[in-house]
């Protein structure tokens, strides 16, 4: 064969070679662009814009929570500040990337554990059922709108059980006291700090050497920024009437009254006027409890 007809065939060879390396790319390229496109959200609706939320739960009353002008609220079964990053993770399902798209009529929704639900959400009118895992994916199935012509049920990342396990107390706000408290009085066991009644500052009961302005300051300052690191249901039978360990006093009279528990070596703060627990953390429990020593120069 000729030189020029050898290389001619050799020329022929690399450029069909080379197309196909220019498919292979473009298909791996079209395969990685759909890899990491988003995928369609639950629904189109704007979670920031929600201002009521219902959450439907078997065998416990219903959970309310309103957006007011100073946040989000539980109006029932309780009346408490709601906690901001849980309600913000309900909202934030009706925007979830959706990982596939069935047909209802076209299955039995009881095999979804969806005939009932496990349970509804429901969002300024719009309506999640929650249904069951999906077993290879480990994906959670929700209807938007069941019931209704067009619902259909998708699929997205399933999400903490704490948001539709029936308890209230897994939305309540983290912090014990209202923002920016006016204390009048703390009692807590073998002490009282109270305000001056004349001028500024804050006396305690017993006077130790502990017991100085700045210690005093730090320890009420302490108390109006306080937040448990989790909020439970009660961890013992507690009534209204009993004696509390911790009494706080605002100006205005009103009082939050709690039981110190210690379990499993934790400790722990239950209010004595809601079935409410709020975990602390062990270091930050102790400030709560005991004034500092200021170091002595």
């Amino acid at each position: 064969m000729k030189t020029a007809t050898v290389n001619l065939l050799l020329a022929i060879t690399a450029v069909g070679l080379a197309s196909l390396v220019v498919v292979d790319q473009t298909k791996q390229e079209e395969k990685l662009s759909a890899a990491i496109a988003p995928k369609p959200p639950l629904t189109a609706i704007d979670g920031n814009a929600v201002r009521h939320i219902v959450l439907h739960n078997a065998g416990s009353p219903d959970i309310q929570l309103e957006k007011t002008a100073i946040g989000w609220q539980l109006t029932a079964p309780v009346q408490l500040p709601a906690d901001l990053v849980e309600i913000g993770a309900i909202t934030e399902l009706l925007g979830a990337e959706t990982h596939g798209d069935i047909d209802g009529s076209k299955i039995e929704r009881a095999k979804l554990g969806l005939d009932p639900p496990h349970s509804l959400i429901e969002l300024d009118g719009t309506v999640l059922a929650i249904g069951d895992i999906e077993p290879l994916k480990q994906s959670r199935y929700v209807e938007v709108n069941p019931g209704k012509p067009d619902a259909r049920i998708r699929l997205i990342n399933d999400f903490p059980p704490e948001l539709v396990d029936g308890e209230f107390t897994d939305l309540a706000n983290k912090a014990l006291l209202p923002f920016e408290a006016d204390i009048a009085r703390i009692e807590v066991p073998g002490l009282v700090v109270l305000r001056r009644p004349v001028g500024p500052g804050w006396t305690s009961a017993p006077a130790t050497e502990a017991a100085t302005s700045p210690a005093l300051q730090t320890f009420v300052d302490g108390w109006r920024s306080a937040r448990a690191i989790a909020t439970l249901p009660p961890l013992a039978e507690s009534s209204g009437a009993a004696k509390a360990d911790v009494c706080i006093v605002l100006a205005d009279g009103s009082e939050y009254r709690y039981a110190l528990i210690d379990k499993a070596g934790s400790r722990y703060l239950q209010r004595l006027d809601l079935p409410l627990s709020y975990q602390l953390d062990p270091g930050f429990a102790e400030s709560l409890l005991k004034l500092a020593m200021t170091p002595t120069s």
